[in-house]
């Protein structure tokens, strides 16, 4: 073990004196080599921070312009409801006033024909009451001629009786079978 102690001893030293055999060589241009590659490492990160920062605003612009639009939208969205609720609302006015004044004509319109047709009922009734009495004044007019007429022809008619006997004694004088009292 202790071999394998000392082996590692050596190589440890080893290792040291090919480090410092490097720094020595080549110790300028390595620490040269990591400052410009800490210079090159430090310019990246601050054009990465400014790359970022950049971003982060242009992102923030366009987070503020798009929120901008969607407000813009929202409100056009909002006036345009509003527009077509009261064009609704006014469309809905008029047709409920049309409706009415349509109401209140046909009302009118109805009421004006129930009264003509009243008055042209009540002008039958009456012309009808006035054909009614003419006919019967005709009627009695007729009945008192009838009867005048019957009367008179009851005046100057000659009965079924008078004129049987009439007949008979033609009949009786034709035969010669009649003979007249006081003329013999």
């Amino acid at each position: 073990m202790s071999d394998k102690k000392s082996a590692a001893a050596d190589a440890n030293g080893a290792d040291r004196n090919v480090d410092q055999i490097r720094d020595i060589l080549f110790g300028g241009q390595m620490r040269d080599y990591e400052r410009r590659f800490q210079e090159l490492n430090e310019r990246i990160e601050a054009d990465f921070d400014a790359l970022r920062q950049e971003q982060e605003r242009r992102f923030a612009q366009l987070d503020k312009r798009l929120d901008e639009q969607l407000e813009k939208l929202g409100r056009a969205l909002r006036q345009e409801t509003a527009d077509r609720t009261a064009a609704t609302d006014e469309i809905e006015s008029r047709l409920l006033q049309s409706a009415r004044a349509q109401r209140s004509e046909l009302a009118t319109a109805v009421d004006t024909l129930n009264h003509d047709l009243s008055a042209a009922e009540e002008r039958l009734r009456a012309a009808l009451a006035e054909v009614d009495a003419a006919l019967k004044e005709h009627n009695v007019r007729l009945n008192q001629s009838l009867t005048r007429s019957r009367d008179e022809l009851r005046g100057e008619k000659v009965g079924r009786e008078d004129l049987a006997a009439l007949l008979t004694e033609v009949a009786l004088r034709l035969k010669g079978d009649f003979d007249l009292p006081g003329a013999a």
